[in-house]
């Protein structure tokens, strides 16, 4: 049960061991929750797994992986022999380590959504908002049941609307700032190419409740539905498990199996928003190249002493614009960056706002938990 790689370079590493592991689901439950219990013990961040009845992968991040592999597989031994009330002479092998470096983690989630693969809803509150994302990635991936529109299996299924997806972010299209400029911060992620997001909360939604009377984005209102790439087409999509999509509503299929206008009207609100969002990317991509853009936390001040509650993203510098040269400025004028980056930066007033509702919650929660 050794380890077959020694010297670990990266912090996220996956990990592949093959054996007689499980019988059943309950022996699965108590290989995680060994799992679970050594987190803190070893400063460990769970970030998925996919477990075989021969075969487990761990996703994890820590610097202690020899020491977490050798407790969990002899801890899980020995409770998994108790609780069969026999012996069992160990079969399991050597575990494979490989390192994971950031421009790999999608493959990573590639591979766990693939064989069914975990994760988790606590997130680190350190975590960058680049990481986030990944994070928020590979939960779409695992956590929601996305699979292609069919007229003959989901001939009977209708819509309904039903609670927002609860993320702390929305990546939005530029036409979208000018709406959401008044409610909601907008900031660029510290991508190759930026992405535009509005920040909702810390590690959950916080803005949009049921008493919110500004602009949901798109990608929020558009849920369960997602146009998927595949080979160079655009393939409509849905999350099967989706509250909107259980119980009486918009049929997506008339009688004879064709879309229904409801269906009809979505898949065209998804190819604009598509089209819209690929000229964003465009611009994005101008717009970092310009050198406009800062790096920037969202932090508070308490009792002197700073605290970071979002970080991880940027603004742009309005400085570091207006020395860009005529031409370059020019041009952004009459592309619409311009208005664009104006709506980015009003919208920075609510961060403020942002930042109250994040400790106020925070607070709350610490409360409960007394």
């Amino acid at each position: 049960m050794g380890r077959a790689v020694r010297e670990i370079k990266s912090e996220m590493v996956l990990i592949k061991q093959k054996g007689s592991f499980f019988a059943d689901q309950s022996e699965k439950d108590l290989y995680v929750e060994i799992l679970h219990s050594l987190t803190q013990k070893y400063d460990m961040e769970i970030l998925g797994y996919v477990l075989e009845p021969n075969s487990v992968s761990l996703f994890l991040k820590s610097l202690n992986i020899p020491k977490i592999m050798q407790e969990l597989n002899s801890t899980f031994m020995r409770s998994r022999n108790r609780a069969r009330g026999y012996i069992q002479e160990s079969d399991i092998k050597r575990y494979e380590i490989r390192d994971v470096f950031i421009n790999e983690f999608e493959d990573v989630l590639a591979f766990l959504q693939q064989n069914g693969g975990y994760t988790f809803k606590n997130i680190d509150k350190n975590l960058s908002l680049a990481k986030k994302i990944e994070i928020q990635n590979f939960k779409k991936r695992t956590e929601m049941k996305i699979v292609a529109l069919n007229s003959e299996v989901h001939k009977g299924v209708s819509y309904h609307q039903d609670a927002l997806p609860n993320f702390p972010f929305a990546e939005i299209v530029a036409s979208e700032a000018f709406f959401c400029e008044k409610d909601l911060p907008i900031v660029f992620t510290n991508d190759v190419v930026p992405k535009l997001l509005v920040l909702l909360g810390r590690n959950e939604n916080l803005i949009i409740d049921k008493n919110y009377k500004g602009y949901v984005p798109a990608i929020l209102q558009n849920y369960p539905f997602t146009l998927a790439k595949v080979e160079d087409q655009n393939i409509l999509c849905i999350d099967e498990d989706a509250p909107q999509l259980k119980g009486k509503g918009e049929k997506l299929f008339k009688k004879n199996e064709e879309p229904s206008e409801f269906l009809q009207n979505t898949i065209s609100a998804m190819q604009n928003y598509n089209a819209q969002l690929e000229a964003t990317q465009k611009a994005l991509e101008e717009i970092k190249k310009a050198g406009i853009l800062i790096n920037k936390e969202l932090t508070v001040s308490d009792n002197d002493k700073k605290i970071t509650l979002i970080k991880g993203f940027s603004v742009v510098s309005r400085k570091k614009l207006n020395e860009l040269d005529d031409a370059t400025l020019a041009d952004f004028v009459r592309k619409g960056y311009v208005s664009l980056i104006d709506a980015h930066i009003r919208s920075l007033t609510n961060l403020e706002n942002l930042a109250g509702r994040i400790l106020d919650n925070e607070s709350k929660k610490q409360n409960e938990s007394k």
